[in-house]
């Protein structure tokens, strides 16, 4: 079977005889009470890749997320939250309207409604807070974080985003030649951002192939969001099987992670142009998650089992929760490229039979019975 389900982006899979040893798996020891100095360490390594000063390492983002939201609830804060944000972005976030804290909901990157909304709710000493993923995969394209932080820069406000995507595919010094950049810092660098407003969480699990996660930022927002954390004293820390994954993530990106990014910017090329002379187009830009939606649902099931049938697995989404599933093809830098002929053929195999059963679609949304002059016309 051939895989294109899985999330690990540059192929990084740390088995155990790549790891440094460890004596004890975990501390037994809340984090608020000691830490050692690895987990420091690996912190701050993923907070200086994204240019930022401080992190503050968690086995998940929802760890991250319900400390967050504990955190905020302490300030006057009004927040400004991305209507289609990854679901886990919002937990936790009741405490803040227990608390009557203000939550208002925005268009999808859009960074003008934000400005009106801020413009309109922010009053007093209220502190504006936008949360957002960072570049999203069904629409791939980057959220406007400039422009966000421009907007609650004069009230001292935040921008909270999600870099998961982005962190390890991503870097700084994009060229056309070298559309992700280098180093694999994510979507700051990527965007030549710096700003004190940027608070971001990452998770290591899909770029760097590590489930664990990272809340970065200034200093002193790192140190009071420490020092108010619920699960850093209820929970246990990040594991030292963990911590040295990170440690040999760290190691394989400084030593090939750009070989990587190349390769696997490679195979999406390839991908799209093998697809594009069928006449399909599948959404996605630049970034390894690639989308093709059809008209019906009937249609997009059709290609999914069609290609289970040939032995190739990929995934059926509801992209931003909608009604119509789409097909998410995932690449990744160790997919051959005879991996992603095979993917390509057996698309345009599947394409093929849904034409013999009568049905005409050219994958960018217009379907069509073949013969009937009315179908065709929409």
């Amino acid at each position: 079977m051939t895989d294109f389900t899985s999330s690990l982006y540059l192929g990084m899979k740390h088995s155990s005889s790549e790891l440094n040893g460890w004596q004890r798996l975990t501390t037994g020891v809340p984090a608020a009470l000691w830490e050692a100095t690895l987990p420091t360490q690996v912190g701050d390594r993923v907070a200086g890749m994204q240019g930022l000063e401080k992190g503050l390492t968690a086995p998940s983002t929802l760890h991250l997320y319900w400390d967050l939201f504990g955190f905020l609830v302490r300030q006057p804060v009004i927040l400004f939250i991305d209507q289609k944000i990854y679901p886990v972005s919002r937990y936790g976030i009741e405490k803040l309207l227990l608390h009557n804290r203000s939550v208002h909901t925005f268009r999808h990157f859009d960074a003008a409604q934000v400005a009106r909304l801020v413009k309109k709710e922010v009053t007093g000493s209220a502190i504006p807070v936008v949360v957002s993923d960072g570049w999203c995969p069904a629409c791939g394209r980057a959220a406007p974080l400039q422009q966000y932080a421009a907007i609650v820069k004069p009230f001292n406000g935040l921008v909270i985003v999600d870099d998961t995507q982005a962190f390890g595919i991503l870097g700084a010094a994009k060229q056309t030649r070298q559309p992700y950049g280098k180093g694999g810092g994510g979507l700051l660098p990527w965007l030549s951002l710096q700003s004190p407003s940027i608070i971001t969480i990452v998770s290591l699990a899909k770029g760097l192939g590590v489930p664990m996660s990272v809340i970065s930022g200034t200093k002193a927002f790192i140190n009071a969001f420490a020092a108010h954390s619920q699960t850093r004293v209820n929970s246990s820390p990040v594991s030292q099987a963990h911590l040295q994954a990170a440690l040999n993530a760290f190691r394989i990106n400084r030593s090939e992670g750009d070989q990587r990014r190349a390769v696997l910017y490679r195979n999406i090329g390839l991908l799209k142009a093998l697809l594009q002379e069928a006449g399909i187009f599948p959404q996605g830009g630049i970034f390894p998650v690639q989308t093709i939606r059809c008209r019906t649902r009937q249609q997009i099931i059709r290609l999914f089992e069609g290609l289970k049938k040939e032995h190739i697995r990929t995934v059926l989404v509801t992209p931003h929760g909608e009604q119509q599933p789409a097909l998410s093809l995932i690449l990744r830098s160790d997919h051959t490229t005879g991996d992603i002929r095979r993917l390509a053929d057996g698309i345009r195999k599947q394409y093929s039979l849904l034409k013999q059963h009568h049905y005409v679609h050219d994958f960018t949304g217009n379907t069509h019975r073949a013969g009937s002059a009315e179908n065709a016309a929409g």
